[in-house]
């Protein structure tokens, strides 16, 4: 018996080079992970507050509504609010087990196969899986490196045809940690009301915002009669990635995707019900001044900055510095290295020197590369001396 065609053709590249990865570390290889963005990994643990709720919730081992109970989306509902002022409710909340199941429902209950998605290029792979699974057409468009990654927006409309349904954006952005201006948000709004599209606006990252001066405009704020489903979650700004504790909420001033929305709903039946401890112990920890925020802040802003410098200061590679999150993704000049692409230099610095990376064109964008700076800058320091000496050795 087969794999289905479906699940045969998905890839999901952080994953995908993972699990190489973990083969030669069986054999005895010492791997450097800068591939993976999971803080706990690292010099970062689940807060107090939030460690201390799961520990009184422990017992509510109850089946909750299956998109979240009304506490819990009452508890997101006024967080977001509080955020933004965008006015959302209860009744516009999903909870659901991490932002990538929320992907896949929305791709399942909005689109047909054969429908057309815009995503960004780079792009976070979870969207080209969900793509693939439920058979939808998948089209890039184009984010402009030179302005710090922001969407171009004639690109856009020049990828939108009868079958495009919805629009995606990834801001604060994985895998470049850029952030888009309000302007452009507007115009992005503006170009999608226009051709009666959904918006999807991934905002995992929001409060991960690293220097003052960076401003930061939800597209909740401005979607007005636009059809918006903001992604959010507990993975990153709440450092508990593997609580899979994520959510999701519409904003559709003129009921223009209730039924589908309807349908994400119905779908949450299929998985009967998030996990209850889980989701009570992620809400009662919300608030719009998180302690653990400022310290978090502060080491990704000075990893950040080491990062960049060391990068800017590389032959054949060139970066722009991120705006949140934290991911970088520099651009390799290739043709002055002996590689014939992106995903060979990343195998061949993994195997040879035992760091890994993931290939830019992994995310959508050849010649490129992500790398994670979420570790001590001792391990940083260590990474990228490894990856200087590679370079060198490979230079042409």
């Amino acid at each position: 018996m087969r794999i289905s065609d479906r699940v045969g053709t998905m890839k999901y590249a952080i994953r995908d080079v993972q699990k190489i990865a973990n083969d030669l570390q069986k054999q005895g290889k010492e791997i450097m992970y800068f591939n993976i963005g999971d803080p706990n990994k690292f010099d970062f643990n689940v807060p107090e507050a939030m460690q201390d709720a799961l520990r009184h919730h422990t017992n509510k081992g109850f089946y909750s509504q299956s998109e979240g109970d009304l506490y819990v989306r009452q508890k997101i509902a006024d967080y977001e609010d509080s955020k933004y002022r965008n006015g959302v409710s209860s009744n516009d909340v999903i909870f659901t087990d991490g932002v990538s199941e929320g992907i896949l429902f929305v791709f399942l209950s909005f689109l047909n196969p054969g429908d057309k998605i815009l995503v960004p290029a780079p792009t976070y792979p979870a969207y080209q899986s969900a793509g693939t699974v439920t058979q939808a057409e998948l089209t890039v468009y184009k984010c402009i490196e030179e302005e710090g990654w922001i969407p171009d927006v004639e690109d856009i409309r020049s990828k939108i045809d009868s079958k495009t349904k919805i629009l995606v954006l990834i801001n604060p952005n994985n895998p470049t940690g850029s952030v888009y201006h309000e302007q452009r948000l507007r115009k992005i709004r503006d170009l999608a009301g226009e051709h009666d599209l959904v918006i999807i606006s991934d905002e995992i990252y929001d409060r991960m915002i690293l220097d003052q001066e960076t401003s930061y405009k939800s597209f909740s704020q401005i979607t007005k009669d636009v059809p918006a489903i903001i992604f959010n979650g507990f993975s990153k700004n709440y450092l508990a990635p593997g609580f899979r504790a994520g959510y999701m909420y519409t904003l559709d001033l003129e009921n223009k995707i209730s039924e589908p929305y309807e349908g994400v709903k119905k779908l949450c039946r299929m998985r009967l019900s998030p996990s209850t401890p889980i989701s009570y112990a992620a809400v009662d920890t919300l608030s719009m001044n998180p302690p653990h925020l400022p310290n978090l802040i502060g080491k990704l802003k000075s990893r950040r900055n080491y990062v960049t410098k060391r990068f800017q200061d590389m032959d054949n590679i060139s970066t722009t510095k991120p705006q949140a999150a934290f991911y970088i993704f520099p651009k390799i000049e290739m043709i002055n290295l002996n590689f014939s692409n992106d995903f060979e230099l990343v195998m061949g610095l993994l195997k040879e020197e035992g760091v890994l990376f993931v290939h830019g064109s992994g995310f959508g964008v050849p010649d490129h590369f992500r790398m994670v700076f979420l570790s001590p800058e001792n391990i940083l320091e260590e990474g990228l001396n490894r990856f200087e000496r590679f370079l060198e050795r490979h230079s042409s």
